[in-house]
């Protein structure tokens, strides 16, 4: 096992960023998942990891060891393609063999009854200890998965890399193969980065998440801070759903009191430590639409008056949209609710459970004194097919 460290990574390609100050450590044994929309420099940022890219600048360490200039090959990093990669031509055991008879191990090549009994037990990993003797196009794709991972695994790596393997799977398969890989990647605790651009994946696969945007890493921390404390609206908006309202801050105190639209008031609480509120600036309050009610549970719960512009029945809830002033927002009610377009709504929303966000993204969290992006250069150009 080993632990990756990046230090303000960059990457440009030609005049366009793709990646940039890129500053996380990623612990020995522990599924990582680099998750956002597509350009956000996430395949980047793992191919600078497995050494098919250089950085223009900053280092890559596993362990305390600097491998930035360490070839590919040299690494002992095994790689799971988005489109497996699968030699059609040869079998799957052959194809899981491939990586062993090439490697070499202080200039020495690997016995056949070695590799014989590597490839077997990464097949057996993989639960395809059986088909061995097929050819490719003989298996599903699920069993194509299967054996790309058995491939990247039977040379025993030290961080395995994962680039969107389940986005070619119908629905089912990904499920299936998604409990596979927790359950071959807990059983071999084995260091390893995962490529994605679903939130439900990446929050149920994933020991910590980096959410990434325009090539800049905006949140990096276990699944259930990242959806509970976004520390930017763009995190907030990516992970789940969330309503947005504008407001400024009219004071503060043990929380953030905040005036939105039709004179009325929110109180809420920040989720990033240190950052530098101050009185009079915008900023988003944004909650969740589970956490709104059409009851008040406690007495100092906020109430947000709006009027209702549309219902959807989803079968175990009521989506309701309705607007606060001009501001749309959502919220997901119990689906026996009496609440009808057009009508008025008074809805209720715990302190506890109201973001108080600064606006601005990566320029907003340049304020917060330790944080990653502290004092950082300014935003570049991201490259849109990252």
């Amino acid at each position: 096992m080993v632990e990756i460290r990046l230090e303000n990574l960059r990457k440009t390609f030609g005049e366009v960023v793709a990646t940039d100050e890129v500053n996380m450590v990623l612990p020995e044994g522990e599924l990582s998942t680099l998750l956002g929309p597509s350009g956000c420099g996430k395949t980047t940022l793992l191919r600078l990891i497995a050494g098919f890219y250089v950085p223009n600048s900053g280092r890559i360490y596993f362990d305390n060891k600097d491998i930035t200039d360490l070839p590919a090959h040299k690494r002992n990093t095994g790689m799971c393609f988005q489109n497996y990669a699968l030699w059609p031509h040869m079998t799957v055991h052959d194809n899981v063999a491939y990586g062993m008879k090439l490697k070499r191990v202080d200039g020495m090549k690997y016995t056949k009854s070695a590799i014989q009994t590597r490839v077997s037990n990464a097949l057996d990993l993989v639960r395809l200890g059986d088909l061995g003797h097929r050819h490719i196009h003989q298996l599903s794709g699920g069993q194509q998965q299967r054996v790309a991972l058995a491939r990247a695994l039977v040379i025993e790596p030290d961080v395995l890399l994962l680039d969107e393997p389940l986005s070619n799977l119908d629905a089912k398969l990904r499920i299936e193969m998604r409990e596979e890989i927790i359950r071959i990647q807990t059983e071999m605790s084995i260091t390893t980065v995962y490529v994605t651009h679903d939130q439900h994946e990446a929050l149920s696969i994933s020991d910590r998440v980096a959410v990434m945007d325009k090539g800049y890493v905006q949140q990096f921390a276990p699944p259930k801070e990242i959806y509970s404390d976004p520390q930017t609206v763009f995190v907030a908006d990516f992970i789940g759903q969330c309503t947005f309202i504008d407001g400024t801050i009219k004071a503060i105190g043990d929380g953030i009191q905040v005036s939105i639209p039709n004179n009325q008031e929110i109180f809420g609480h920040t989720t990033i430590e240190g950052y530098p509120f101050e009185v009079g600036e915008r900023v988003k309050a944004a909650v969740r639409p589970e956490d709104l009610n059409l009851q008040r549970e406690r007495s100092n719960d906020n109430e947000i008056v709006g009027q209702v512009t549309r219902t959807i029945y989803v079968g175990n809830a009521l989506e309701v949209y309705f607007l606060v002033g001009d501001i749309a927002a959502e919220a997901l009610l119990d689906p026996d609710s009496d609440i009808k377009e057009g009508d008025p709504i008074h809805l209720y929303a715990p302190k506890d459970e109201v973001m108080i966000l600064p606006v601005g993204g990566v320029d907003a969290l340049r304020k917060v004194p330790g944080h990653p992006m502290f004092q950082s250069a300014p935003p570049s150009i991201v490259e849109e097919n990252a």
